[in-house]
């Protein structure tokens, strides 16, 4: 696996981190504490959701914003782990990369297979910035509400 492949894989697994660690609250709630995410999106950025919602990225960086510190409560007992990252295909500055997301709340886990296409951008936080992604869950794996995180109002 080369660099730019290497950053990609590693990119999955860092900003899901930051997701964790954003929904717990344990993030500052400022532009600076939200910039690993913002500065990790391209423009234009789509997410296709495990139901079929598209959202863009204006709307996402708002939706996600929002989201901070609604599992606090939850603390350790939530954790977001990406597993399974494969590179499935990689041009000179895209790589689409497919992974498994799941997320885990006490005894309860959701899980969805994302595919991702991300571009090279040296002002992205790994230099690769999330293009598009596309995500449907895992057989037997969809959240008992929500469609993005578990315990979320659907």
């Amino acid at each position: 696996m080369d660099d730019f492949a290497g950053r990609c894989v590693e990119e999955a697994s860092r900003l899901h981190v930051f997701l964790q660690d954003w929904l717990r609250g344990t993030l500052p709630r400022t532009a600076q504490g939200f910039a690993p995410f913002a500065d990790a999106l391209a423009d234009p950025c789509r997410v296709v959701s495990p139901l079929g919602t598209v959202t863009e990225r204006a709307a996402l960086l708002s939706e996600f914003e929002a989201t901070h510190g609604v599992l606090a409560e939850q603390g350790d007992a939530f954790v977001i782990r990406v597993e399974n990252t494969v590179v499935l295909q990689q041009w000179e500055d895209h790589a689409l990369v497919s992974y498994e997301e799941w997320h885990d709340l006490g005894d309860q886990s959701s899980a969805r297979l994302s595919t991702a296409l991300y571009t090279a951008d040296d002002a992205a936080p790994l230099g690769v910035a999330w293009s598009y992604i596309h995500e449907t869950w895992l057989p037997d794996r969809a959240p008992l509400a929500g469609e993005r995180f578990p315990m979320e109002p659907g």
